[in-house]
């Protein structure tokens, strides 16, 4: 296996949800694994998920509004579809709603890994490239490494840290931000998160960062301006 990921699945059908989930924390990634699009809020609040695994027939919200809504906030983030449908309409209208693979169910165990593990290679060869030798900081869980020394980070740190290393530019906006955190957009909680940078800040710089690291972009959100690498 090429990277330990968080994967949040999403199936409705018990045993083939249990299945799945064993067999992917067996490779050793981490695994949320969920009913329906609803108890996403609910039961994945606070995880930096690194793929999405969804079914198309889901109670309530169904696979490819949830496929959508999750592309809009992450764009970097992976996406298997795993569906019944074996249509070309159905497969055209997963990729559209934002899927980067659309497998029909059955899928075989070997093939589903061969994607997620494709996926764990691509973005640790971006992560990689995005990162230069010199004054990199690295994050590793709950701990953030540079030139300064070592520093323990708290969960939603953590959190923050890993979405700003995949976003393009580094640059996420406010409402991003708020959702991986679990904030509403009410002007009370964007106060508390300037508070949450404002420490990350002063941790960044104890790890050996130069200048403010996170600056903050007017009307838009906030900007990582420091190489980051992210360590399995």
């Amino acid at each position: 296996m090429d990277a330990r990921l968080s994967i949040v699945l999403v199936e409705d059908n018990d045993d083939l949800r249990e299945l799945m989930a064993d067999t992917l924390r067996g490779q050793g990634h981490r695994v949320t694994a969920l009913s329906c699009a609803e108890e996403l809020e609910d039961r994945s609040q606070g995880v930096a998920a690194d793929l999405f695994l969804i079914d198309l027939n889901l109670p309530g919200e169904d696979g490819y509004s949830l496929s959508r809504r999750i592309r809009k906030a992450q764009p970097l983030v992976g996406i298997v579809i795993v569906s019944a449908r074996s249509d070309l309409q159905g497969k055209v209208d997963g990729y559209a709603c934002g899927a980067d693979w659309y497998l029909p169910k059955p899928v075989p165990m070997p093939e589903l890994m061969a994607a997620i593990n494709s996926f764990a290679r691509r973005s640790h060869a971006q992560l990689l490239t995005q990162a230069t030798p010199d004054g990199t900081l690295r994050l590793a869980r709950r701990e953030l490494q540079g030139p300064g020394g070592t520093v323990p980070l708290t969960r939603s740190e953590e959190i923050l840290l890993t979405a700003f290393a995949r976003a393009p530019s580094g640059l996420l906006e406010t409402w991003q931000l708020l959702e991986l955190l679990g904030l509403e957009a009410e002007d009370t909680h964007k106060t508390r998160l300037e508070i949450r940078f404002t420490r990350l800040r002063k941790k960044l710089r104890q790890a050996g960062a130069e200048g403010p690291g996170v600056e903050a972009i007017r009307g838009m959100g906030y900007q990582l301006h420091i190489p980051l690498q992210v360590t399995a």
